[in-house]
Formats: structure tokens, sequence, C-alpha cells
């Protein structure tokens, strides 16, 4: 290759490399955000949680790209912010609640939007949160099956079933590569498609469905990434025509069923006892719902009266109709709207007879078409209505040996019935008969041994079967009679009957008369000579007898007797009086006996009870007993020569003895003791006094105890304390230790980079009071001046002329003036002196900028690339062109 082509291809390469960096280095993210964001980490106390914006779109986005908010839910929409980092540690108040991460670009990234990403519930422990993420996993794979899969199976009878279920395995095996997943589903499913497919799956549960083939598109709208918008919810809401549109949906939802079947079970043809169901039914739409009243034909329903707002819900109770008939029901419940919306669940129930399993099976339907054709056969041979597998049947017959049991009265609250009657029941007819044993409210039927007699037993042709008949327990006062049939399971035409009749009379009672005092006794046993009248006892008199009884005012002699709330007292009736020592008892001991009486028919008093009351009086013990309130003060602190004095405090006194004292005058040493408001204190009185430090006290602590004593050698005192500071002194700066430093004494070149620093006196002073002086570097000049306008107070220059210079730096003094400095207008000025020679070698130098200089600032790009490699193969570049040039004139 020649010269000047290898020439050529050397500059061309270096010019391309030398622009690679506009080119490819300059790039940031920037536009709409996308995508989605997760969180990263395990929903439980102590876990640390992150951001994970690895699917979040534009790719290449960094930490420094966002500001991070996390919040914590507390309710449906209850947000309080509780960290600002990336990540997160989960701590004990989040337990139960969900954590909410809000992604927003900085200002100035170029990006917009707002991503949001929630967390699962938070958990105790790092097992329970794997236990609560494994069922909402569940959770989803069941709803999965259960609205798609079916239909899927269903569809793909060509042979695809196998692949399709692999699919749906694949996919749920690759939902668990990252936490939290199933909450983005679950919150994507919910808030972006609406709920529509699942509605329907609901609405329509019980019915037939409707076979298609492919896939229903009609309820799914799929919306580009500008149309989508978070509310402050996390509800994914729609731009354009879309986001005004009024929709009318619903949803229900049986309580503790996951197949959403109001299922009662089976039951006894007694339905009082079973209890009802709850179904919430749940507007899904943005619009009121109002719904209709509804009246399903074996199940009670609670109707919806009030309109149902969009995204509330209400809960409704169901229970099955009384009175049905023993049978199975399957019911669809439906409730319609006046916008044309219908929500329906499913009811079932099976109601059994009050007979065994052989009446059950009378009552199952036997008729039903088969599914396959059968022959009819011709009228002649086919068996009329009537007709059984026993011919015998036509000449069934029973008789009883009597028509009625009468049984003897009974007294009321009796706990066994006293009399047992037989009846005898024979089959007369020709066939053995199956028999049906009567049931009755008020008398049970017996074998007669004495066990529960129950349907279903045969008695053959011409034998007998002894019954035995006795009234309930628990029977309360009146008459009963009722009507025993005894039938055939054959044909209940076949019946005989007895009626039993009983009575059952209220049961005669003792006279008691009995009156109980509550309490039996009392005393007073703490009582002072003197005293004054304690709080009085409440006697309550309960009549525990059968009788009325009428009292009389009860009366004591060492006591005060209240009236008597009630002299008249019924069976149960209760009535009270008061009982209180009598004022001015001296010392000594004291008993009554109060009597409670009643005044007999022959008008005796009949003593019904009596109550014990005592009384104690003892000699009183002079005490003396002094108290402060409070007893410490403490008047802070104060700087060394203040002004005045921190305000008075006020001091109570209190005579807790007995008796009176007499209070001296208290003093102090360095406080001021006010004057007593009073001297003389009764027991229970109280006086107050002030007390201040004194002026002009020098720094330091004090600390006394004022002590209030007086003529009966008793004393209380108060601790005060007081502290004097020593006043600070300002910190002036000498200007004579402003200094430029990095200036050099053996001079420079007119190709030198010239580097200095201003250090100005104070500026150290990291923790300034009021008053402190310090001086700040303002501006330098050596041909031109130049401002600083913050630290560091650095600058380069350079000079491309040779002589000497002087480079002078001014500086501001400034004062604090207990929040920020302030220039105070003065300034000091510092010189160097340095010289310039000239460069053997002369060479283009840039312009200098001062560092700090008020100069424009280069255009950000965003790309941090080192160019400087790159200008130096930019330099190289442009020499290789002017040496070709040169290389080629000489040529010529």
């Amino acid at each position: 290759m020649e010269r000047k082509r290898f020439l050529a291809v050397v500059m061309t390469v270096m010019m391309v490399i030398s622009m690679i960096p506009s080119m490819v280095f300059a790039a940031a993210p920037s536009g709409e955000l996308g995508g989605k964001l997760k969180i990263k980490g395990l929903a439980a106390v102590g876990v640390v949680v992150s951001a994970d914006y690895a699917k979040v779109t534009p790719e290449e986005v960094t930490d420094e790209d966002f500001t991070f908010s996390w919040s914590r839910q507390t309710g449906e929409k209850e947000l309080t912010q509780v960290g600002t980092e990336k990540t997160y540690t989960i701590t004990q108040d989040d337990l139960g609640c969900r954590l909410v991460l809000d992604l927003t670009p900085v200002d100035g990234s170029g990006l917009t939007g707002i991503l949001t990403a929630k967390t699962l519930e938070v958990a105790a422990t790092e097992e329970e949160a794997k236990a609560v993420e494994q069922e909402a996993e569940d959770t989803q794979q069941t709803e999965t099956a259960d609205g798609t899969e079916n239909a899927q199976l269903e569809e793909t009878a060509d042979g695809t079933e196998e692949a399709q279920l692999e699919e749906t395995a694949d996919n749920a095996e690759g939902s668990q590569d990252s936490e939290n997943q199933d909450v983005d589903r679950t919150e994507d499913v919910q808030q972006n498609a609406g709920n529509e497919q699942e509605d329907d799956s609901q609405n329509t549960k019980g019915q037939p469905e409707e076979t298609t083939e492919g896939t229903d598109d009609s309820q799914m709208k799929i919306y580009t990434e500008d149309q989508l918008q978070v509310d402050e919810n996390g509800n994914v809401q729609t731009d354009g025509s879309e986001k005004d549109q009024k929709t009318y949906e619903a949803t229900a939802t049986v309580e503790d069923s996951e197949d959403q079947i109001c299922d009662f079970g089976t039951v006894k043809s007694d339905l009082e006892d079973v209890e009802a169901q709850y179904v919430q039914i749940t507007n899904t739409g943005n619009e009121n719902l109002n719904f209709q009243e509804i009246s399903p034909e074996h199940f009670m329903v609670q109707d919806i009266t009030e309109p149902l707002s969009a995204g509330e819900s209400v809960s409704v109770w169901i229970q099955p109709r009384e009175g049905l008939e023993p049978g199975e029901y399957d019911d669809m419940i439906t409730y319609r709207t006046e916008e044309g919306i219908e929500v329906s669940f499913e009811a079932k129930i099976a109601v059994e007879g009050e007979d065994d399993s052989s009446d059950d099976e009378d009552l199952k339907p036997s008729d039903e078409p088969s599914a396959e054709p059968t022959e009819t056969p011709d009228d002649s041979e086919a068996p009329s209505a009537g007709d059984n597998a026993d011919a015998s049947l036509e000449a069934q017959s029973l008789d009883v040996n009597t028509g009625s049991l009468n049984f003897s009265d009974i007294e009321e609250n009796y706990t066994q019935a006293n009399e047992t009657l037989s009846v005898t029941v024979t089959n007369t007819g020709d066939g053995t008969v199956t028999l049906k044993i009567p049931k009755s409210d008020y008398f049970e039927v017996m074998n007669e041994d004495g066990s529960e007699a129950v349907s279903g037993i045969q008695i053959a042709k011409g034998d007998s079967l002894m019954f035995m008949v006795q009234p309930k327990t628990g029977l309360t006062k009146g008459d009963y009679s009722d009507t025993l049939i005894f039938e055939s399971e054959e044909d209940s035409e076949v019946a005989v009957q007895v009626t039993a009749e009983v009575s059952v009379k209220e049961a005669e009672q003792e006279q008691i008369t009995a009156v109980q005092a509550d309490p039996e006794s009392f005393s007073y046993d703490d009582l002072k000579e003197g005293y004054d009248t304690p709080e009085a006892t409440t006697i309550t008199l309960t009549n525990t007898g059968n009788t009325t009884v009428s009292l009389m005012q009860p009366y004591a002699e060492y006591f005060d007797i209240g009236e008597l709330s009630a002299s008249v007292l019924e069976p149960g009736d209760s009535a009270a009086f008061t009982a209180v020592p009598v004022t001015g008892l001296k010392v000594g001991n004291y008993l009554d006996s109060i009597q409670i009486a009643q005044t007999s028919s022959e008008g005796q008093e009949d003593v019904l009870t009596t109550i014990k009351a005592s009384a104690t009086v003892s000699e009183v013990k002079k005490i003396y007993k002094l108290s402060v309130t409070p007893e410490e003060l403490n008047f802070g602190k104060a700087k060394e020569g203040y002004s005045e004095a921190p305000e008075a405090q006020k001091v109570t006194v209190t005579n807790e003895g007995n008796t009176n004292v007499t209070l001296n005058a208290p003093s102090g040493k360095n406080f001021k003791i006010g004057k007593l408001s009073a001297t003389e204190l009764a027991p229970g009185e109280s006086c107050t006094f002030k007390i201040r430090p004194k002026e002009g006290l020098k720094a330091g602590s004090y600390t006394e105890s004022v002590v209030i004593d007086n003529k009966q050698q008793i004393s209380a005192e108060v601790k005060v304390q007081f502290t004097v500071k020593a006043a600070r002194k300002a910190k002036i700066a000498d200007p004579t230790d402003n200094k430029i430093t990095g200036i050099s004494s053996d001079g420079y070149t007119t190709q030198s980079k010239i580097t200095f620093t201003a250090v100005g006196a104070g500026m150290d002073n990291e923790s300034p009071g009021k008053g402190d002086v310090r001086y700040v570097p303002y501006n330098w000049k050596v041909i031109n001046t130049n401002s600083w306008s913050s630290a560091p107070y650095t600058a380069a220059f350079g000079i491309t002329k040779a002589g000497t210079y002087t480079l002078t730096v001014t500086f501001d003094r400034q004062k604090y003036n207990g929040s920020e400095w302030k220039n105070t207008g003065e300034q000091d000025t510092k010189q160097v002196n340095f010289s310039i020679t000239q460069a053997q070698t002369v060479t283009a130098t840039p312009t200098p900028q001062p560092n700090g200089a008020t100069a424009k600032s280069a255009v950000k790009t965003g790309d941090t690339t080192n160019i400087t490699p790159f200008v130096i193969i930019l330099a190289i570049a442009a020499g290789c062109i002017v040496g070709v040039v040169v290389y080629k004139r000489r040529k010529k």
C-alpha cells in the first residue's frame, strides 16, 4: 500500500474514533415509564425489600433516574409514608398491612409517569410469608383452573388438551420465579379488566353452558400503554372515550364457599333451626345500581332496598322457607336491577321426612323418564296404581284393643310421668303389614321393653304388637289430647287410631315465710372520738319464701336506721334501708341487734331475721405532720450577668395531722423567700409562699433546702436548684490570618497553569456563636477581576506574556447573628507578586476560566464519559493532516 493511502486510512480511522462519544455515549433513557414494577423480598417483619425494575421500560434506567416512596397501606385508601430509599426494612408496625412502592422520575431525567407496586400483607416471620405467598399462588391457580381450564378441555377435543395443560403448568411454574408476582397479576386482572369474565362465570353458575369454538374476545378490552393511568388507590383507569363510559356490573360472593354455592346440606323437616347464610353483592361498575325486590320459591332472601354505589358491597342473608316438603332443592337466586343487570348464585338444601330412611325413599321421585327409550306394555299387562308386588295388600287390615288412653292427672314440674298405658295393635288382614309409628308433641310411643318405637316394624298376619304410651316430660299446666294413628306404610288408608289424654295440674306448695338480709352483719371498728358521721351501710332484704310479707320499720339503740324502701314484699321482691352509728358516741364498744319483723294475723310480732351491728370508738392520738407541694423546684439556667431573675414559683404547705400547728417563716441563702400567707394551720388547712433566685449570682450551680418548721418541732422542706452559666466570648478572627497559598516563588512561564487558594481567617469555625467574626474570600484580580460564589475558593489561570504580576484577593468580613453569617461591609485584601518568563516553545493554550467564576457551564448531555482521550486522538489526527499537507508541498 502506498504511503499516501496508508496515511489517509489512518486519519479516517482516528476521525471516526473521535466522533464516537457524540454518537454513542450521549444517549440517555427518556420517554414515558411502562412495563412492570416489582418488589423483591418476602413480605415479613425484618426482611429488606427493594425495587426491581428489570421489566420497566424504557430499558437501561438506573437508581439515579428515580425517587422512591414506600408507604404503609392501613385501609382501603389510607397510606402512610415510611421510607424514601430504594430498599426498605419491614418493621413490626407494618405487620398485617400491605406496602406500596411509588417510583417517580427525578426532575430533568427525560422520563415521565409514575409506577406503583404492592406487596402481600406483611407476616410476622418469613415462614408465614412464604405460606401466604403459596396460598396466593394456589388461589390464583384455582381461579385460573375454574375460569379457563374446563372451557379449554371442552374446546380441545381434537387432541390439543395435553399441550394446553402443559402450557398452563409452565405458566404457573414461571409465575413463581419472582416474589410478589401473584399480587401484581391479581391486581392487574381486577383493576384493568374489570372482572368481566369472572362476573359472567358467577352469574351463569348453575345454568347450562354454551360451548363455542375459539376464544370470545368480546368481553376483553386491550389498552395501549399511553391509555393506561393509575389513580391514587392503585386502580387502573383509561384515557379516551372509555374513561367516561358508564358501566353497570355486579358480582356475588358466597361467604366461606369456594364454589359460590349456599349449601344448607341435609336437614329434617323442621327448618326453624337452620341458620341463615350470607352472600356479598359488590357493585363492580362505575354507576349506582338500584335493585328490585325478589321472592324465590323455596328460599327467603334479603332485599337490597338502598342504591349500591360504585365499588361498594352489601351482605344479604338467605334462608330456606319454612314448610318445605321432603326432597332436594337446587335453585338459582337472581338479583335484578332497574338498570338491567342480573347477579346470581346457587342455593341448595335437602329436606328429610320425619320418619326413617324407608320414608325418604317413598318421597324421592321415581317416575322421571329414563334416558333410554323403553317399550310400553299392553294395558292388560300394566299394573294399576294401587298394585304392589304383594297381591295380598288389598286385604290389609289393622285393629287396636282400645280407642282411648286416659292418664291420671300430673302435678306441674314433674320430672317423669308416673303412669304408662299400653295399646295393642293386631294385624287382622291377610298379609304382612309394615307399621308406621305415630308422632306426637305430648306423648311418647315406646316398645314393650321401654325402648323407642320406630317405623318399619312388620306384623305378620294375625300377630299383635304391644306399645307403651306415656306423657312427655316438661308439659306445663293445662289439658293435653292427641290422636295417635298407627297406619300401614304400604297403604295409608289402612290405619287405626287411639286418643290419648292427660291433664297437668298446678302443684300445691307449702307456705314458706322467709326473709334474707344482705349483709347479715356489719361493723364500724375505726371510729375516733369526735368522729364525723361515716358513710352509711345499706342492707338489702329479700323475700325468699313463697308468701307475701309485711315488714315493720326496724330500729336500733346506737345506730340511725333509714326508712324501708318498701314494706310489702311479694315472693322474690327486695327492699333496702340504711344504718349508720349515731353521732357523739364516746370511747367504747357498742353492739346492736337489728330485728326484721312482721305483724302476724293474730297481731303478734314475728321476727324474720336479725342483723348484727357493732361500733368501736377509740381515743384520738395527736398527730403532727406537714407536707409541701411541690417538693422540688428547678429554676433552670441563666447566663452570668442576667438582667432579671427567673420568675418566682409558689409552694403550698398543708397540715396533714389532726392538731393545729404554728409555722415559722422560712429563709434561704441564695434564694429570696416570700411571706407565708398564714402561720396558724388547723388540720387539713394550707398556706402558700413564693421562692425565686437572687439577682447577680455568679457562674455556678446553686442547690438549697428551704425548711418550714414550727413550734411543735416538726418540719417540711422543699429543694430548690438554679444554675448560672458563664458568658460565652465571641471568636473574632484576625485579618492578618487571611492568606493566599499555592503561588510559587520560583515563577512561571508563559505555558504554565497557575493555581492558587484563598484562605479566610475564621473559616474553620464550624460551631459559631452569636458575635463570632470570620473572613470569606470574595474576589481575586491579576489583570481582570473574578468573583467566587461558594467554596472551594481556588482558581487557576495562565498568562502568555512575560513580566511581573500581582495577585490581589479581597476578603469580606462576616459576623454571626445567631442563625447565619452576615456581611458587615468591611473588607480586607492580601497580595502576592509572581513573575512570568517566556517559554522556549509557544503552543496555543485555552482561555483560562477561574474555578467558581461566573462563566456559563457546558451543556450537559447525560454522558459521563471522560472525553480527554478522544481530544488527544483528534489532535493527533489534525497533526497528521498538517504533516501530509507539508510533505506534499515539499515534494512539489
